[in-house]
């Protein structure tokens, strides 16, 4: 399975949603929107936003990233 996906990519992945309630669920924080810089949308990043959400991860550990994990997740490509 690929990664990154385009926007028509991870509306069918999250059930063949219209790109507009996409939009929709991104201004209301439910999905996290494009790896910044690009218009590729992740997948993981969007399940664990959902897990998230919906209570799913509460009891596995917060990893806490390092200042440089920290300045490269900030800074992906």
């Amino acid at each position: 399975m690929t990664r990154l996906v385009t926007k028509q990519g991870i509306c069918a992945y999250l059930g063949d949603i219209k790109p507009s309630t996409y939009d929709n669920w991104q201004a209301k924080g439910i999905v996290p929107g494009p790896v910044p810089g690009t218009n590729r949308y992740d997948i993981p990043s969007h399940d664990r936003t959902l897990d998230r959400i919906c209570g799913l991860n509460d009891a596995v550990p917060v990893k806490t990233l390092s200042p440089l994990d920290a300045w490269e997740q900030g800074h992906a490509i």
